[in-house]
């Protein structure tokens, strides 16, 4: 079905009329019959468009023209923003899964066991050292791995 915002204009598909615009949050409204075109209804008429907006859209009293106006470049806005934003939650979940993490407690507060730490480890324990092998140790629960 093709609904429309009498508020901003917006034209849109929608499954019900419970919708809201996804712009400005009005409630949508469907588009006549009388408008539509094709097996599916799914457009609007060729040449009917700008009688349909100034019939049914721009006399609404519920319209505003500065939304009307601004409405493709503010979505075009915020599909930059969210674009963004998804950019980002990627960036973030890569870097988490690049951080190594303790196979005990599943702690990032690790620590690096440094080649002095277990030279003296071996040097003061020799073979019986726990550090012998090991790379990291967790800060939390204090495994070494």
């Amino acid at each position: 079905m093709l609904c429309y915002c009498k508020k901003c204009g917006r034209i849109v598909r929608c499954d019900n009329l419970d919708e809201q615009c996804d712009y400005c949050s009005s409630i949508v409204c469907p588009v006549p019959d009388e408008y539509l075109g094709g097996k599916s209804k799914g457009f609007i008429k060729k040449g009917l468009e700008q009688q349909f907006i100034d019939k049914y859209i721009k006399s609404s009293p519920e319209f505003d023209q500065y939304l009307f106006d601004h409405r493709d470049e503010d979505l075009s806005k915020r599909r930059m923003e969210n674009k963004a934003k998804l950019e980002h939650g990627k960036a973030v979940l890569e870097e988490q899964a690049r951080t190594p993490k303790c196979p005990s407690c599943g702690s990032s507060n690790i620590s690096k066991i440094g080649v002095v730490g277990r030279a003296v480890s071996f040097k003061l324990v020799g073979f019986a050292s726990s550090k012998i092998g090991k790379t990291h140790k967790c800060n939390n629960c204090g495994t070494m791995w």
